[in-house]
């Protein structure tokens, strides 16, 4: 398996960031579901502290993983349609965008609220703006929304790479998973 991209596959270290991802932002969007619900307590407090943590180490993988792109060969496209193949490129550059958007929305309403980000124990990331409950609630529904955005964006991802697994039959998909894909 190759390390870094090509001009036909994605490498080792992108289907990594990929995957770890997927698993990292599907748990965490799952959790923040979840936390409305819980009775104020100690669970609630370390469900709200999980989740948190995990924000940021969505953050800090969507940063590494933006550069990574930038540095490394992006697989050329599979399909022959130019203005589809523009779609399919603004579709991952909105992953960006909104991931960025639902992590710092997060980190600046936990800021705005006064509450401190600690990454699992091991550090604590700086506030982003001081305690404004103006700026919190902002935040908390620019989070929410970007959240649902997200979900849309993503489910038309999913949706489009069956398209191609199981309709288009190439290996749009299969180029994404470990395994020989060329």
């Amino acid at each position: 398996m190759n390390f870094k991209n090509t001009s036909n596959i994605y490498g080792f270290v992108s289907k990594n960031f990929h995957w770890i991802m997927t698993v990292l932002i599907v748990f965490n969007f799952t959790l923040g579901f979840f936390l409305d619900d819980l009775e104020s307590g100690p669970i609630k407090f370390l469900f709200y502290s999980i989740h948190k943590s995990t924000g940021i180490v969505v953050l800090m993988l969507l940063l590494l993983r933006f550069f990574w792109r930038i540095v490394n060969a992006v697989p050329v496209p599979l399909g022959k349609i130019r203005f589809l193949n523009i779609l399919a490129k603004l579709g991952h550059y909105s992953f960006y965008f909104i991931l960025l958007t639902v992590t710092l929305s997060g980190w600046t309403y936990s800021s705005a609220k006064g509450y401190p980000v600690n990454v699992f124990g091991l550090f604590t990331v700086p506030a982003l703006v001081e305690k404004n409950s103006e700026i919190a609630n902002i935040a908390v529904k620019i989070h929410f929304i970007s959240v649902y955005v997200f979900i849309t964006v993503l489910s038309l991802h999913v949706l489009i790479s069956l398209v191609h697994q199981y309709i288009l039959k190439d290996k749009t998909l299969s180029r994404m998973w470990y395994g020989k894909s060329d």
